[in-house]
């Protein structure tokens, strides 16, 4: 698959993969969480050594004792250690229905070092819902492309764009003369179109874009 992001008739493609090829790249897929109690589901990805991503991640909130919990053994169990929340809380869970949340490993922790991920109680000692990581497995890295390309006639250039995981890329040097009605844009396919969608600026707003002089940029999906 190629996501391709535009400014404009400005493109710069990313070549990555996905779970799924029409809808937005949200990391490198890991599973399905398996459920096992308490309405656990969703769908688990990693978007850089450090970041784990729920999609439409469900839980009942009803546990005793309840965390998200990893660890390198050989299936989840009590040698393990907690992950932080979407808030980076280390609280007993509440209540999900349907929410796409980040998790942010404790220091010292990668993706790839684990072995399983899980909503665990500790009261019970019991898996509500987990998924393994495969071996061998490679999140996401940071990715240095080539500048963006001005279309003939359009005044707008930067340096090498960056990056960073699977949602979050820099902008360096970045100069437009802010004519026009124009928005950061992106899509799938390997030329831009209206299927696509606007990316939020720097400021997180959705405004055509002002001008800019030699900027650095760090947008988000």
């Amino acid at each position: 698959m190629f996501l391709t992001w535009s400014l404009f008739l400005i493109i710069i493609t990313q070549e990555c993969s996905s779970q799924d090829d029409t809808g937005p790249y949200r990391g490198k897929y890991i599973g399905k969480l398996n459920s096992y109690h308490h309405q656990v589901s969703g769908e688990v990805y990693a978007v850089d050594d450090w970041t784990l991503l729920l999609v439409d991640f469900n839980y009942d909130g009803t546990g005793d004792d309840t965390f998200f919990w990893a660890g390198d053994s050989g299936r989840p169990g009590p040698l393990g250690f907690i992950v932080p929340d979407q808030n980076g809380k280390t609280n007993i869970l509440e209540r999900y229905n349907n929410e796409e949340i980040r998790l942010k490993l404790p220091d010292g922790k990668k993706v790839p070092r684990i072995s399983w991920f899980a909503v665990y109680d500790l009261a019970s000692q019991n898996a509500f819902g987990d998924v393994y990581i495969p071996e061998e497995f490679e999140a996401p890295a940071p990715r240095t492309l080539t500048p963006f390309v001005a279309a003939p006639g359009v005044a707008l250039s930067s340096q090498p764009v960056t990056f960073l995981d699977a949602s979050t890329f820099v902008i360096p040097d970045f100069h437009y003369d802010g004519s026009g009605e124009v928005y950061f844009w992106t899509g799938v396919g390997p030329q831009p179109s209206s299927r696509g969608s606007k990316i939020p600026d720097e400021d997180g707003y959705l405004e055509p874009l002002r001008a800019y002089a030699g900027e650095s940029l760090r947008l988000s999906l």
